[in-house]
């Protein structure tokens, strides 16, 4: 065991040994403002200008907006006349989905985007190897969601 520990002390100082630092902090912030100027200077894609308006709804915003199609048929039945119904339709379908989406995300919370701009997801990693967790089983969830609510 003392030798195990001993040729990974030493592994870790040869490692210190041969170590690079990162570049500046001062160079990245330099080199992030450069490429945001050359790309202002193209303008951006057809698809960002599609994407961006819509990239901050949420499920929750999309659930708000179900709820007030369902109260605005509600209330104005009258005026609106058979597209009360169709109103009445598409918020209860917009709300319902928002409600079962929620559940999909496996409680990725209220701000999560609807439309992800960015990539996959980010491999956790540990001395250069990934680390992979297995899913938590339904049970698992159960428990942490009474953990959460114990919490407040």
């Amino acid at each position: 065991m003392p030798d195990k520990v001993q040729r990974e002390i030493e592994e870790l100082l040869d490692k210190l040994d041969n170590f690079v630092p990162e570049e500046r902090f001062a160079s990245k912030i330099r080199d992030r403002r450069r490429r945001e100027k050359e790309a202002s200077r193209t303008g951006p894609t057809l698809g960002e200008r599609i994407i961006r308006p819509v990239s901050g709804i949420t499920l929750g915003h999309v659930m708000l907006a179900g709820i007030a199609c369902f109260i605005i048929a509600f209330f104005f039945r009258d005026p609106l006349g058979d597209a009360a119904r169709w109103v009445s339709i598409a918020g209860l379908l917009l709300t319902v989905t928002a409600f079962a989406l929620s559940f999909k995300n496996k409680g990725a919370g209220a701000r999560t985007p609807l439309i992800r701009s960015g990539g996959g997801r980010v491999q956790k990693r540990w001395r250069g190897q990934v680390i992979e967790y297995g899913e938590p089983s339904t049970m698992d969830r159960v428990r942490g969601w009474f953990r959460r609510k114990g919490r407040r």
